[in-house]
């Protein structure tokens, strides 16, 4: 996702400059080594360094003066760190700075608790005036890079790292703030965002194998503003409504207000556990260990099927 990213903003570069103007900078704090090799070159980027306070400040000022600022960084230093210079500097002023996370949910698998941000939805979600982009493999950021420009206020992209699959073939019938529905079904509804869209994808599979139509898959690729009506219109008539994301219930919570009031159903969220990681290994371990495997999901969901 990161280099699908650096290649994007490349692109708009270069065709700002094929028109002589110089409106699109990338900010980062110390980071972006062997990714933004090529931005460098063309004079756009800046380093701020480890000051991703004073960073903030920087891009919400160039912003301010119409430059379309990109900040990049890992999430818990963008997000966490600088959380009062977003909300004053930029979200108060509603300025068009694009605050570009990478690491999202256990993608920094190994490297601990601090590069875990199991809370980045809520907490961009907790914002006023931010968009919050939550994509599920790179064509969709290819998607979203084009389609940033139609949004005026600030934006939190957040993105995995890399060597992410593609997951789909509808990137090309995105549109920000409306659900993606990627698998029709009849009894199962499976809601998720972000890369465990994937695992979305994988049970569903497994589910129709065994019944054939019975799951269907909704992706949340924007996660504010939240397509409710979307998640409310597939969820009439099903059996089970699940959830399923790289976070701590930020998702639970938005797909249960969308469908609070329908005829009864069964409801089942697979989320992280409001606790710190104190394991180590691939994100895919990390998942399976806190019950959140293909597998997993699909027994669970089974089983409530076959209740």
């Amino acid at each position: 996702m990161r280099n699908t990213f650096s290649r994007e903003l490349l692109k708009i570069i270069a065709e700002e400059q094929g028109r002589n103007e110089s409106r699109t900078w990338l900010m980062s704090g110390d980071l972006g080594f062997s990714a933004f090799e090529a931005i460098r070159e063309t004079g756009r980027f800046i380093n701020a360094g480890i000051s991703e306070q004073n960073m903030i400040g920087v891009a919400s000022g160039m912003a301010k003066e119409g430059k379309n600022v990109f900040v990049y960084s890992i999430i818990p230093f963008l997000l966490y760190r600088t959380f009062e210079q977003i909300r004053n500097d930029v979200c108060y002023p509603n300025l068009p700075v694009r605050l570009v996370g990478t690491g999202a949910g256990l993608s920094y698998s190994d490297a601990g608790a601090t590069h875990h941000p199991l809370e980045d939805l809520k907490v961009a979600d907790s914002l006023p005036s931010m968009t919050v982009l939550s994509p599920s493999d790179p064509k969709e950021v290819e998607a979203f890079m084009r389609l940033l420009k139609g949004v005026k206020g600030p934006i939190y992209l957040r993105l995995a790292r890399n060597g992410d699959p593609v997951l789909h073939d509808r990137h090309g019938s995105m549109a920000i703030g409306k659900a993606l529905r990627l698998v029709k079904g009849s009894k199962v509804l499976i809601v998720s965002t972000g890369i465990v869209t994937k695992t979305a994808l994988e049970v569903a599979g497994m589910l129709n194998s065994e019944d054939d139509g019975i799951a269907e898959v909704i992706e949340i690729h924007t996660f504010k503003p939240f397509d409710s009506e979307a998640v409310r219109s597939a969820a009439k008539g099903k059996d089970i409504v699940a959830t399923i994301e790289d976070n701590t219930g930020a998702l639970e919570n938005k797909v249960a207000v969308s469908i609070a009031g329908l005829q009864e159903q069964k409801f089942i969220s697979f989320k992280l556990p409001d606790q710190f990681t104190h394991i180590s290994g691939t994100k895919e371990y990390l998942f399976e260990a806190y019950g959140m495997g293909p597998r997993d999901v699909f027994n669970r969901i089974k089983g409530l099927l076959d209740e």
